[in-house]
């Protein structure tokens, strides 16, 4: 009798926690450790109103695009508010969908990671890198702010000053890494931050013939840390290119591109001063 009894304040134990409600402090906390990574918002509207209508329905109140854990792919979040009206409460919900598609008007699709219940007269705004949302939550105010310093606002043109681009603090970038991060013969992109021309390790992710004919796959698209163009066979649509850092003009590294518009082709390349441009076994200017 006491087994069964035990058993049973088990299961009422753990019918009590599957239905705790999430708080307000555990709302803001995931968000903020979620949304900090966050590189592109979308479907705010009306910014910084108060959403009251259409009263008892569900609807999108913004999207967000952020790296997936491990920072290799890319995931879309969705956050979905549903206005209060009579026995309907007031809510927030969190879905995550499989691929980059765009969230739908209601969360009809993905999975849904966090909600809050018993809220009302939500306001979402997007000011100085970061999300804000006010809203009223069992008599009091409530505010959730999210930093999104990974956000860029597009270019900024200072008089007589290059073209930046302006962002929460210049260079600054939060990595979502984890183990699998480094793990780099588990995903898909190419490259290592050490790869270099010069030491033979650059891979090659697009090559182009004598003929200016693409040969396989362009695989530009998979470099881990970019890519650079080299000069070969002066083809109008560029040269073949290598994933990595561009290191162009130094020794033993590719000759550094000049426009053979400006300048003639067998002048297509620079190097440093102290160096010259030399065709190697696969036609590619090296300086040396």
């Amino acid at each position: 009798m006491k087994i069964l009894n035990l058993l049973m304040l088990v299961l009422l134990f753990s019918c009590v926690k599957n239905n705790e409600k999430m708080s307000v402090a555990e709302m803001d906390l995931r968000l903020s450790e979620e949304w900090i990574y966050t590189t592109a918002l979308g479907g705010l509207k009306n910014s910084g109103e108060v959403i009251l209508r259409p009263p008892g329905f569900e609807q999108l109140v913004v999207s967000v695009t952020l790296p997936a854990k491990g920072g290799l792919n890319q995931i879309r979040q969705c956050l979905y508010y549903t206005v209060p009206y009579k026995e309907i409460a007031g809510s927030l919900k969190v879905m995550e969908l499989k691929n980059l598609e765009g969230c739908p008007e209601t969360a009809e699709r993905g999975e849904k990671l966090l909600e809050l219940q018993g809220l009302s007269n939500l306001a979402v705004s997007f000011t100085r890198f970061k999300l804000t949302l006010e809203f009223d939550y069992q008599k009091e105010k409530k505010k959730i702010e999210i930093p999104m310093p990974n956000i860029e606002s597009g270019l900024v043109h200072e008089k007589y000053k290059a073209l930046s681009e302006r962002s929460m603090i210049s260079g600054l970038k939060f990595l979502r890494l984890n183990d699998d991060s480094f793990d780099f013969g588990s995903n898909r992109y190419l490259g290592k931050i050490s790869d270099r021309f010069s030491r033979g390790t650059a891979i090659r992710c697009h090559q182009v013939n004598k003929n200016c004919e693409t040969v396989g796959e362009n695989r530009c698209g998979d470099c881990r840390y970019g890519w650079y163009e080299v000069v070969d066979f002066q083809c109008p649509q560029g040269g073949s290119k290598f994933c990595g850092q561009n290191h162009c003009g130094e020794k033993n590294e590719p000759a550094c591109p000049r426009g053979v518009k400006v300048v003639p082709e067998e002048e297509a390349g620079i190097c440093q001063s102290d160096l010259e441009p030399v065709l190697n076994a696969d036609k590619i200017l090296v300086c040396q």
